[in-house]
């Protein structure tokens, strides 16, 4: 006779078992929505840092100089070294501050 109230609540416990479940799904997808938006942040910050950290045109800066001096700093790979140089110690001070480092080895 109150069948149909025993078929109501069953409904009604599946129809919350599949919100918890959506919620669940919901709550993951979140986490994956942040992380991915974690990540195209220091992509950007890296690309930025990069393009910081091309190589220097030293022929440019040192226009007082004759043109000769500036063709052998090309060609000795002056710029690239400078650039190298300045990363090195980009990264080493990067470094030093990650937790429980020492700021001064």
């Amino acid at each position: 006779m109150f069948d149909w109230i025993v078929i109501l609540f069953n409904m009604l416990l599946e129809f919350l078992y599949r919100m918890l479940l959506s919620g669940l799904e919901m709550l993951k997808d979140l986490f994956y929505l942040l992380f991915e938006q974690i990540l195209a942040g220091a992509k950007m910050l890296v690309g930025s840092i990069a393009n910081l950290l091309a190589p220097i045109n030293l022929s440019q800066y040192l226009t007082g100089l004759p043109t000769e001096i500036g063709w052998v700093f090309g060609q000795l790979g002056l710029p690239q070294a400078i650039a190298m140089i300045i990363t090195a110690i980009t990264i080493r001070l990067i470094l030093q501050l990650i937790p429980f480092t020492r700021l001064g080895s």
